[in-house]
């Protein structure tokens, strides 16, 4: 009976898109080992074996995970300088025709530069480290959420924009409980490609 039931457990399993994938990935594991077998210098190409071995000697002594800890925090407060400036900047383009107008330049001007192009000169500016990785990450930031939530709060029904100023809302009290809920969309679509 046991048989049975190994046989059906087989022939399910086999036949599922994880399975293939695990087969796949163990095929690549062996075709590495066994080429880097074949080469024999550890230098060019270290065995999959020798790579496992290194991996799990740094994750135990630690230095894996403090490393990764250190770059997500990099990255996060990459992410939150780059929301913040796009957030002041989305805030003056929908409030103010000089806003408007200084995002539309800073955008064409800026937006599409690729942040690790501008690396380079960051390392100038502000030298090797963190504030030039933290400029770059939030230069690919500010871009494309400052774009989409302009174009958002743009896309803002204008029964929306007049009925506010009729309860009493100023500039402020519009953009934050009219317009920013109808607009949440499109800064959450640029929240996702800032990421």
């Amino acid at each position: 009976m046991s048989g049975v039931r190994l046989a059906s457990f087989w022939a399910r399993t086999r036949g599922t898109a994880f399975f293939r994938s695990i087969v796949i990935v163990a095929l690549l594991c062996a075709a590495w080992q066994g080429y880097a077998v074949w080469l024999g210098d550890p230098l060019i190409l270290p065995s999959f074996s020798q790579a496992m071995a290194a991996w799990w000697g740094d994750m135990a002594s630690g230095e894996i995970p403090a490393r990764a800890a250190s770059s997500i925090e990099l990255l996060a407060e990459g992410y939150a300088v780059g929301m913040a400036l796009a957030g002041l900047l989305t805030a003056l383009a929908v409030t103010t025709r000089l806003g408007d107008d200084l995002l539309s330049t800073l955008t064409a001007i800026l937006g599409s530069l690729p942040g690790i192009a501008l690396l380079p000169l960051a390392m100038m500016w502000f030298g090797l480290g963190r504030p030039s990785m933290l400029f770059v990450l939030a230069h690919s930031v500010i871009w494309p959420l400052s774009l989409n939530a302009r174009a958002g709060f743009g896309a803002v029904p204008e029964t929306l924009r007049l009925v506010g100023p009729n309860y009493g809302l100023g500039r402020l009290r519009l953009l934050v409980l009219s317009m920013a809920p109808a607009a949440f969309p499109a800064v959450l679509s640029g929240l996702r490609i800032g990421w």
